[in-house]
């Protein structure tokens, strides 16, 4: 199974608009409490211009962008981040994955967030591998020997 990319190809971009609301459920699923990411009146005491975007949801957008992209067949091994400017709630953001190599089967590819005035906000590398198959996240079914 050979990989139908080449180096300079764009993925589809992924488009989203962060909002207050996201921002306070991120936290409380990831049990992040500090308030910059959802009290908007204690954000800008402290200097921001509102509520500020998780750097991890960040970077799960921008992962969205690829996994949804490449589907099943394909996993993340590994991710490398940088965040360039802070994101203020809410925000119009479109995120970008360009292969930029190709070996066997993997490849990597460089990762940007936009935002409408056209300013990077966030850059990154994402290097993934065909599975072969539909990625099951690390599990495999259990033979019938491995279960009694």
């Amino acid at each position: 199974m050979s990989i139908s990319f080449q180096v300079g190809d764009m993925l589809p971009r992924l488009k989203h608009t962060a909002t207050p609301f996201q921002l306070f459920r991120y936290s409380a699923v990831t049990w992040n409490p500090h308030r910059i990411h959802f009290d908007d009146r204690y954000a800008r005491e402290e200097g921001h211009a509102g509520v500020v975007l998780h750097s991890h949801l960040r970077a799960a957008l921008a992962l969205r962008c690829v996994t949804e992209a490449l589907g099943p067949e394909w996993h993340v091994v590994k991710v490398a981040y940088r965040l360039r400017k802070p994101v203020y709630a809410p925000a119009n953001l479109a995120y970008t994955a360009r292969v930029t190599h190709i070996e066997g089967e993997s490849m990597t590819l460089e990762l940007a967030e936009e935002h409408l005035s056209g300013e990077v906000g966030f850059e990154g590398t994402v290097r993934v591998n065909r599975t072969g198959g539909e990625n099951t996240g690390g599990l495999r079914p259990s033979t019938s020997e491995e279960s009694a």
